[in-house]
């Protein structure tokens, strides 16, 4: 069992709700969109998505919700929350599921929370 952090990056001066893929990343290669961006993890993992800003360390990325989307809860639970960043415990007996959920953040850019509520939807699979 072990922690696995998920960094979503985010151009915290240009995103809106309009945009959201071309100014956020998790720092995927050329030629895969956040939609199909995966991770794998290990059942019994713990899971921690933590949002950033690529522009200035003072802005602030929070990350509000993890919500499944479609496929297999590897969690505990459908929707995982938090506050800046969210945690979750993937269930030991989730070998070999595979999930696509929503990660929903917010945005503050120089102190002022950029308008609307932005989301992804990554994938995640769990090892057999």
């Amino acid at each position: 069992m072990a922690n696995v952090v998920i960094t979503l990056n985010v151009n915290t001066s240009q995103i809106s709700v309009q945009n959201v893929d071309s100014n956020s990343n998790f720092g995927q290669g050329p030629g895969i969109s956040n939609e199909d961006f995966l991770t794998v993890v290990d059942a019994g993992d713990t899971v921690i998505w933590e949002g950033v800003s690529s522009v200035t360390a003072s802005d602030t990325v929070n990350i509000t919700n993890i919500n499944l989307s479609r496929g297999s809860s590897v969690f505990k639970s459908n929707n995982l929350t938090g506050n800046g960043r969210v945690s979750g415990a993937v269930r030991n007996n989730a070998a070999g599921e595979l999930e696509k959920y929503t990660i929903m953040f917010n945005v503050f850019n120089n102190g002022i929370r950029r308008p609307g509520v932005f989301s992804i939807d990554p994938k995640i699979q769990v090892n057999q």
